[in-house]
């Protein structure tokens, strides 16, 4: 397998004395999102995530993770993992096993596959950023966040800069996990928000040199940009960087994104690496979690985090935060 997807394959293996083993190690396999590691974002803190389980859980344990090349590839080892979910250890002894499914596309790909009436916990699956609208009752953990309290203050915060003509961009037009995302930047920002899309699928996510070059399109039709778009978005602050008096201003997604550019007013900082450490320190103490969680701005797990250089937005972003709260759970309520 893993010369087949020569990408990325690692193994950390951590092993208890033989003479103090009761039973068989557990067993991870997370998957990533094709292309995904490496974008100084999202996947990145998915991989943090996984350190610090690999780092600061007590116990022993097995895990795996692999980038794949595409969607085929996902089906693949899934449909592996599917049917050797029953081989023994070297012990002759059945692990538990968890299959991590670290993208919004994985968990419709794993319904087809997998037959979810036998997943239990010592043979589980746990789904990245599935929305409630998408949750089945077939024993798939997920969990997903709720970007419109965020994005709502990030809007908030860019009218508070004196911007006018904002641009909403979507890594993927198909991915419907961050219209909340959308949604919120628009109600927040008010009138005068055009949206676009890189493309209709994962790829828009990895396209960074392409959104450098959309960035000539936009000078001088937006003032602000609020892109979704992972790995992609760092052509935006590669042109700004370049261009400091374009006039254009922009937010930072996934974590703290403020040193690439002077230009970015706040980022929508997600602690994915915390929620990976959490469900993975809790599936390994058999401790039973909802089917579904949802983060939103008042769970801890997702902010919308200042600089310093423009700390005089704080006091009026916060002045505001209550109302973001009320609006995300308004907004979730009716979708």
């Amino acid at each position: 397998m893993g010369l087949l997807l020569a990408p990325v394959f690692f193994i950390s293996c951590r092993k208890e004395p033989e003479d103090a083993q009761e039973g068989a190690l557990p067993e991870i396999l997370v998957l990533f999102d094709p292309g995904g590691l490496g974008d100084r974002a999202y996947n990145d803190q998915i991989l943090r995530g996984v350190e610090l389980a690999i780092n600061d859980i007590k116990k022993d344990f097995y895990i795996s993770f692999i980038t794949p090349e595409d969607l085929e590839d996902v089906a693949f080892l899934i449909e592996s993992w599917w049917e050797d979910r029953d081989l023994t250890d070297e012990n002759g002894l059945v692990p538990r096993r968890l299959l991590v499914l670290a993208s919004s596309d994985y968990a419709e790909i794993a319904r087809e596959i997998v037959d979810t009436d036998q997943l239990s916990m010592d043979c589980s699956i746990l789904a990245f950023e599935v929305k409630d609208e998408n949750v089945k009752d077939d024993n798939i953990y997920t969990f997903g966040f709720s970007m419109y309290g965020v994005s709502w203050l990030a809007g908030s915060s860019a009218r508070d800069m004196g911007c006018e003509f904002s641009l909403v961009l979507m890594g993927s037009g198909g991915d419907t996990s961050i219209y909340d995302a959308v949604d919120g930047f628009i109600d927040g920002f008010g009138k005068g928000v055009a949206v676009d899309a890189m493309a209709d699928d994962y790829t828009g996510y990895n396209m960074s040199t392409e959104l450098y070059h959309k960035m000539y399109e936009y000078d001088g039709r937006f003032d602000f940009i609020y892109s979704i778009s992972g790995g992609s978005n760092m052509g935006i602050y590669r042109y700004l960087r370049e261009n400091p008096d374009c006039g254009i201003y922009t937010a930072g997604m996934d974590i703290d994104q403020s040193p690439y550019s002077t230009l970015i007013i706040g980022s929508m900082v997600k602690r994915i690496d915390l929620v990976v450490f959490d469900s993975i320190n809790t599936w390994i103490d058999c401790v039973e979690v909802p089917q579904h969680r949802s983060f939103g701005l008042e769970s801890g797990y997702i902010d919308w985090i200042i600089p310093d250089r423009y700390s005089d937005l704080r006091p009026k972003a916060e002045a505001v935060r209550q109302k973001a709260i009320q609006k995300e759970k308004e907004y979730e309520a009716s979708h």
